[in-house]
């Protein structure tokens, strides 16, 4: 089994040596170091270079003739790459030397995987580590098809994946994004989506990474916010939000549809097709949820807080189950406590 790293960078010298050396201490050495950078004009070329003559296993660096942006960018390293699984790498973090390693145990163990999650730490600017174990969202095991919530993700640098989904998969026309931050879908984010409609997704509970946060990051310093700024800016999410997840919803099902029809693989194209027909679920789910915050009347407001309520937006399946706290601040909303 080979595991290749697809690595992007983009005026990444402040830390890049640091995650290169970290890349040539993995116990499990990857087949190839698939380097993108995208325009840098600091000393990150150098650094690549210089890491290229000595690193205990092949690297390719390509320099981009145009800017593509982060996700682009990492879809275009991941497409170069050789082996029969791919890690995205991050030019900033710090990978502990079993990384891979267990990456590899976990997809030796468990025949028919699509997807490798793991878990780091987060740490400062400087390396020192906070105590935080992240991403943490999900219990440990192996996962069917569906079983995450439709818009779940889970970071990029954390999980191994099988190459032939890039190789086979549109990864140009992708969905709409359920985050304001970027028009369609970034890598992790289609990521997630692919392997939740394939199933076979292992989540691992190790600390494999130290994932550094500061002011320079493009995700932001991940500073912890409290109880109360977290109440106010779930209350501050209103109609437009919703009607956003509707378009994304909408633009997945079209798009899973799509790669179905596409796929020499039957068994492909039948969780594709599952996938899409739950994301119409979800877009009806999403399309109450922005009526009952647009409208004016408490009687349709709460016709659709019951609407939601009977498609499972709250409880019951995992993929459509947005959860209690959701459906308390939906229940404030038709009582007139939100606006």
């Amino acid at each position: 089994m080979k595991i290749a790293v697809a690595m992007t960078t983009f005026n990444g010298a402040r830390y890049l040596a640091a995650q290169l050396e970290s890349l040539a201490l993995q116990t499990f050495a990857p087949c190839q170091l698939v380097v993108c950078d995208d325009g840098s004009t600091d000393a990150t070329l150098a650094i690549l270079d210089e890491f290229s003559g000595r690193a205990p296993f092949p690297v390719e660096i390509h320099r981009n003739p145009t800017n593509l942006g982060y996700a682009n960018n990492f879809f275009r390293a991941a497409s170069l790459c050789r082996g029969e699984w791919v890690a995205f790498c991050d030019q900033d973090d710090i990978w502990l030397p079993t990384k891979l390693a267990q990456a590899a145990a976990a997809i030796e163990a468990n025949p028919g995987l699509c997807m490798v999650l793991q878990n780091a730490e987060l740490c400062d600017a400087d390396g020192n580590g906070q105590g935080t174990k992240f991403p943490d969202w999900i219990k440990p095991g192996v996962y069917g098809s569906n079983r995450q919530y439709a818009f779940w993700v889970w970071p990029g640098f954390l999980k191994t994946f099988r190459q032939d989904l890039i190789d086979v998969l549109n990864t140009v026309e992708r969905p709409v994004s359920y985050s304001p931050d970027f028009e369609i879908q970034s890598h992790d984010k289609w990521t997630c989506m692919v392997a939740n409609a394939l199933g076979g997704i292992c989540v691992l509970t190790d600390i494999v990474a130290r994932y550094r946060r500061h002011e320079a990051a493009l995700t932001g310093p991940n500073t912890r916010r409290g109880i109360n700024v977290e109440i106010r800016r779930a209350r501050d999410i209103g109609a437009d939000h919703y009607q956003r997840l509707v378009r994304a919803a909408t633009t997945s099902a079209a798009y899973l549809r799509l790669v179905a029809e596409r796929s020499d693989h039957r068994d492909w194209r039948a969780a594709f097709m599952k996938a899409a027909s739950r994301f119409d679920e979800v877009a009806r789910i999403q399309e109450a949820r922005a009526r009952m915050y647009a409208d004016r009347h408490f009687r349709s407001r709460l016709q659709a807080f019951a609407q939601i309520w009977r498609l499972g937006g709250y409880q019951g399946d995992r993929f459509t189950a947005m959860g209690m706290a959701s459906a308390l601040k939906d229940a404030a909303r038709v009582l007139g406590l939100l606006r």
